[in-house]
């Protein structure tokens, strides 16, 4: 479950954490995990947050972020689900 919105950051956690550690220099070098990915602000996990807790710790980053910003995000972790895990 990320919650940082900055696609490289997105990109390599993603993939680190689902086929290993792309850099070959951490202790997931070659470990595949096989994890799904998924973002803290896409609907189906921000509909598990209660509205007190999310109002008060997710809100200014939605806000921040932005609607544009908030549907590539969610795109992005879409399009990694769907990847083949190669190792």
């Amino acid at each position: 479950m990320w919650g940082v919105t900055n696609e490289q950051y997105l990109e390599v956690g993603s993939m680190t954490v689902m086929e290993g550690d792309p850099s070959w220099s951490g202790p997931l070098a070659g470990e595949a995990l096989h994890l799904k990915v998924f973002h803290v602000l896409e609907p189906e996990i921000k509909n598990h947050i209660p509205q007190d807790v999310y109002d008060e710790e997710l809100m200014l980053l939605e806000l921040a972020v932005g609607d544009e910003k908030i549907g590539k995000t969610i795109a992005m972790m879409e399009g990694f689900r769907t990847q083949r895990v190669t190792r």
